[in-house]
């Protein structure tokens, strides 16, 4: 599955991927990262850095870059995973506003309203 997301939801998808797993769910989530991962060219271009904010790290960048996206091929295990862990927060109530958009493109807002 093809799927264009913003600098906001790549950032967004880093955290909802699981930070443990069983080896072949690690090495897929190691892949994800590897192609959400922000190119050199990407930073520079894009003003993309880590900032220290209440006491934790956040990312910020210059400008507005809301419209500008990347497509990314996603496998069907991957895509299982990422959706098995949206699920998993939108049934717990802990869905944040950062990754409702990813719900939204992953998931489908009709799965949403049930």
């Amino acid at each position: 599955m093809k799927v264009a997301l913003t600098i906001a939801e790549r950032i967004a998808l880093f955290g909802v991927l699981p930070p443990e797993g069983d080896i072949v769910t690690l090495r897929l989530i190691r892949e994800l990262r590897n192609h959400l991962s922000f190119t050199e060219k990407e930073l520079k271009d894009w003003g993309i850095k880590t900032e220290k904010a209440d006491g934790g790290m956040v990312v910020a960048w210059d400008g507005d870059f809301q419209g500008v996206t990347k497509t990314f091929e996603i496998g069907e295990t991957a895509r299982s995973l990422i959706i098995e862990q949206l699920v998993r927060l939108a049934e717990q109530k802990k869905l944040r506003m950062e990754t409702l958009s990813l719900y939204e493109k992953l998931v489908g807002v009709k799965e949403m309203q049930n």
